[in-house]
């Protein structure tokens, strides 16, 4: 029931509840403002203030973003779609991961998109010219770095079988090679830059952006699998402190001791956003869009995958104070 209307309403309660208690615990955010969620916004007003130092009416809470940005702007039938591994290539049409082995409903395909026979793909990693490890990743489902697992051949056959025997859906890939400057923050992981765009009325929206690492040793970028986010601005410079999962804020990484210097600038940040945002306009069904997106030493970009579906909001206002603010006027037209 992942978009489901019955989720929206659990999670309505949840959140209202969750901002009710720690707004009893941080009894100075009853006086303020939300221009959004007048009532119940008023603690995300007050938290963000905390977390960003920047005051604002224009906060947008975790409960009005999901249920009535995203559930209205986003047409959900066609989240599962758009964000399924297998088919990300044919929907970009450039700057996808390649794919080297694809899993759709039983049949697998090569990467000229070939019908194969199952029995070959171990002999196929193994002899590959180019790639000494690999990825294997379910289509589907893949949040917080769950079901996804990097190594050599042999010890990516195992999950080949296991994710077949289970009937899932799932791709294998090449590892992304990443510039050397992300690979800065923790030569463990993948390190992406998360851009959020917004499109509407024939234009999209460079939102906010924020770079995310994997925690010490972690292979995989995510912030909710001990890793850590860095606030990028509008200049591609960085923030000079990260959050990880619990907004526990931080000035280093805790594997590498890499500082967050405020005039580091993140590689090809321009490029990166220009390519989400031509890419935005493939979506029109998708009126905001969160993309994971990676760049190389050559300055080829890559998007790693989009969210087009419950994509947090937090970390954004959390850098950078009220991500929407531009766009307030349209956003109160949505509802």
């Amino acid at each position: 029931m992942k978009n489901s209307f019955l989720r929206r309403r659990v999670f309505e309660l949840r959140s209202g509840v969750k901002d009710l208690i720690w707004g009893m615990k941080n009894p100075e955010s009853f006086k303020c403002n939300n221009n959004l969620s007048p009532l119940m916004g008023r603690f995300s007003s007050y938290k963000f203030e905390l977390l960003s130092g920047i005051k604002s009416d224009d906060y947008v809470s975790d409960c009005f973003y999901f249920n009535r940005m995203e559930a209205k702007i986003n047409k959900f039938e066609l989240s599962d779609y758009f964000n399924h591994k297998g088919y990300l290539p044919s929907i970009l049409q450039s700057n996808a991961i390649p794919l080297l082995i694809n899993s759709i409903s039983g049949i697998v395909y090569d990467a000229n998109d070939k019908i194969i026979d199952a029995n070959t793909v171990a002999e196929r990693l193994r002899n590959d010219p180019v790639n000494d490890e690999f990825v294997i990743k379910r289509s589907v489902g893949t949040g917080g770095g769950e079901s996804v697992e990097i190594g050599n051949a042999d010890e990516i056959i195992p999950f080949f079988n296991l994710y077949s025997n289970k009937k899932y859906d799932f791709v294998i890939q090449p590892l992304v090679k990443q510039h050397d400057k992300l690979a800065e923050f923790n030569p463990s992981s993948l390190n992406t830059v998360r851009i959020m765009t917004l499109a509407y009325n024939g234009d999209v929206h460079h939102i906010s952006s924020m770079v995310k690492m994997g925690g010490p040793g972690g292979r995989i970028d995510n912030v909710s699998a001990g890793g850590l986010c860095i606030g990028i601005k509008e200049d591609g410079s960085l923030t000079t402190f990260g959050f990880d999962c619990y907004l526990n804020k931080t000035t280093r990484h805790p594997q590498t001791q890499l500082e967050f210097p405020g005039n580091y600038e993140i590689p090809y940040f321009d490029e990166m956003v220009a390519v989400v945002k031509d890419k935005h306009t493939l979506f029109k069904s998708h009126g905001i869009i969160s993309w994971d997106v990676s760049v190389d030493n050559t300055g080829y970009v890559t998007i790693v995958e989009c969210n087009t579906a419950w994509s947090g909001l937090e970390s954004h206002q959390a850098f950078h104070g009220p991500v929407f603010k531009d766009h307030m006027e349209y956003i109160k037209n949505i509802n």
